[in-house]
């Protein structure tokens, strides 16, 4: 009676003391073995799920924490073990059999599909011991399970170690299709789904397209493209609402219980499935998607996962666009610098090493790249004598922020003499600071306009107006496409374009029109066939060409066309060099001189400026004669006008603003 007192002390015990024993091979409970009744004692206080199988029989018992395993259902109790586990029977039978030899057995982690708790098979994991008792007699009496759930932890050390393979493989992925393809792979794997993969919205938001996608080998491809209406308007609203998208069953689920919807997603193989959404800027852009072609129970884990991948695919995919991006942005960057006539450059301002220089140096500089990047200091080096201060001075004010064109001299190995148009600008870093300074190098030394820019998308015609302009002196360098010049256009040295109109690449008058706009001293000669109407000329005139030639034209009008372009080249080269003299002797002047001549373009007397800048009228008047004496200028308003020239703006309004 001692023992059933106990026994009601407990949950378990009132299952025992409830049921018919007397049927079994134990016999009545006052009639069990000592050991026994000590045993189920210490077991129904156990906080683990234990399971005591006795007898020749192994008659089941079991305590409150093993219902996890079993589900709330006691029918187990005092039913012999492998009927009780027939499910997993096959699994624990080993083990059961080795402690009825006398031996304990350990076991970590091991994995139990678990029909009786829910409505669905569960995957879980158990560690757990299988131990000998013995009764009274020291004789084997029957068998001791101790059970511990560790489903969570190893779900958990699983999703985690996942998340860190993805990581590691998708920083070895290069191309935005390839991190597509390997995540949806890895994930597919891993959850044993059927089919796996991503999307992104066309700009519309009606339509998206499938790319890559990765199947079991059972399951048909979903690469193409779809309609996101294709999934039921409730699921859309769902997604474009950034929320994930969990369908277990579709035949059932109330997300597609429209008939029309359900239909579909049969159709297309899925008949449960995971959707997560990728919404940016409150608009939906990309999903990632997991299909089962049968009914599925998705853990939430399962779910998180999914959402998870789906923003690292998302981040990669937008990092694998922008490597690519900027490799073609450099590939472009080197072929543009390779072609280009003109030096492009970059120098580190703290190290004052030239970090990059394009080929055209070794022609202007008369020596090869390599001596340019091997010595930071050759480049002042090579600088005349007489620009070198100013040169200085100029880089002095890059680093302050400043941007301009200058020219300067260089002397070459060879003992020539370069005149030199150089465009300086700072490159600032993340953080807005200067660290670089960039540069476009052109030799003005000969800009007689010799050279010929022909673009012609015709071979043939190409080949032989080459031909004709080469015999006549002209350097010709030839383009097939209007594109293809347009891109190298800001680099070339002033010259004169000539452009065949007769084929499609030519871009119609797109040459002349981009270059009027972006006011290039590059002046169009158009070829075209007008068939006698004027009109197509005068087109090719206000599209910004210098001449129209009607064609077939004869040689020597396409020779004195040139001849007349070559001349406004020179006439503007040489009002763009005066322009340029003056701005480097502006820029030379003291400071003091230079608010005086600021103080004149506003219009200032010798007495106003002397009184603006707390100075005699007499200093003022010697620093004016200075300034006139430095710039070449005769009286004050030939000086007003070679400074207005040379892009110095009147400060009047400044002084009376």
């Amino acid at each position: 009676m001692g023992t059933m007192r106990f026994l009601k002390g407990s949950t378990m015990g009132g299952r025992i003391q409830a049921h018919d024993w007397s049927g079994s091979p134990l016999g009545h409970i006052e009639t069990w073995p000592e050991a026994l009744r000590i045993t189920l004692g210490n077991m129904l206080h156990s906080a683990f799920a234990t399971y005591l199988a006795w007898g020749a029989d192994l008659t089941t018992f079991y305590n409150d924490p093993a219902l996890k395993l079993r589900g709330n259902r006691p029918e187990a109790l005092g039913q012999p073990l492998p009927q009780a586990w027939s499910e997993i029977w096959e699994i624990v039978s080993p083990m059961v059999a080795r402690s009825l030899r006398g031996e304990t057995t350990y076991v970590q982690d091991v994995p139990i599909d678990i029909v009786q708790r829910k409505d669905y098979p569960e995957e879980t994991w158990w560690t757990g011991s299988i131990s000998p008792v013995m009764d009274g007699a020291d004789q084997l009496g029957g068998v001791l399970i101790i059970l511990q759930e560790t489903t969570e932890r190893v779900l958990t050390e699983q999703r985690l170690r996942f998340l860190v393979d993805l990581s590691t493989r998708l920083r070895g992925v290069a191309e935005a299709r390839e991190v597509m393809a390997t995540a949806a792979e890895m994930l597919g794997r891993h959850l044993r789904a059927n089919r796996v993969g991503y999307y992104e919205l066309s700009e519309s938001g009606e339509t998206f397209a499938v790319e890559r996608d990765w199947t079991d080998a059972t399951t048909p491809s979903f690469v193409g493209g779809h309609r996101i209406d294709d999934f039921g308007t409730v699921i859309e609203h769902e997604l474009r609402a950034g929320r994930t998208v969990r369908i277990d069953d579709a035949l059932i689920h109330p997300l597609t219980g429209e008939g029309p919807v359900a239909a579909e997603f049969l159709r297309a193989g899925k008949r449960s499935a995971i959707i997560a959404p990728l919404v940016r800027d409150e608009r939906l852009v990309a999903s990632f998607y997991v299909h089962q072609t049968e009914p599925r129970h998705w853990r939430d884990d399962e779910v998180s996962l999914v959402q998870e991948v789906a923003e690292r695919t998302w981040t990669s995919i937008l990092q694998s666009r922008a490597e690519t991006a900027l490799r073609d942005s450099e590939e472009r960057f080197r072929q543009f610098a390779e072609h280009s006539s003109t030096v492009l450059w970059i120098q580190d301002l703290e190290t004052h090493e030239i970090e990059y220089i394009s080929p055209a140096y070794a022609a202007i500089w008369g020596e090869p790249v390599e001596v340019a990047l091997r010595d930071p200091d050759h480049w002042i080096q090579a600088l005349h004598p007489d620009d070198r201060d100013r040169v200085s001075t100029i880089f002095d004010r890059v680093r302050g922020g400043e941007e301009g064109t200058y020219e300067y001299h260089i002397i070459r190995p060879d003992g020539g003499v370069r005149w030199i148009r150089d465009t300086f600008f700072p490159m600032r870093d993340e953080q807005g600071r200067i660290r670089r300074v960039g540069g476009i190098a052109q030799d003005i030394t000969h800009n007689e306009g010799s050279i010929v820019y022909m673009v012609d998308g015709n071979e043939v015609s190409r080949r032989d107006l080459c031909l004709l302009l080469q015999g006549a002196g002209y350097e010709v360098k030839s383009f097939a496409s209007a594109q293809s010049f347009l891109t190298v256009a800001p680099v070339l040295v002033p010259g004169c374009v000539v452009l065949d109109t007769r084929s499609p690449e030519a871009g119609g008058l797109t040459i002349p029109r981009e270059l009027k706009a972006r006011r290039a001293g590059l002046p169009v000669i158009v070829l075209g066939e007008s068939g006698g109407n004027v009109t197509v000329g005068v087109q090719a005139m206000k599209a910004g060409a210098v001449d129209f030639l009607d064609l077939p034209y004869q040689p020597e009008q396409m020779l004195d066309a040139l001849a007349s372009a070559q001349a406004t080249i020179r006439e503007r080269a040489g009002q763009d060099q005066a322009a340029e003299r003056v701005k480097a002797l502006i820029a030379a002047l003291p400071p003091r001189e230079r608010e005086v001549l600021d103080g004149l373009l506003a219009g200032g007397t010798n007495k106003t400026i002397a009184r603006d800048l707390s100075l005699s009228p007499r200093t003022v008047e010697s620093h004016r004669a200075r300034i006139m004496e430095r710039l070449g200028a005769q009286s004050l308003p030939e000086l007003v006008q070679i400074a207005v020239a040379a892009g110095l703006q009147s400060k009047r309004q400044d002084r009376h603003g």
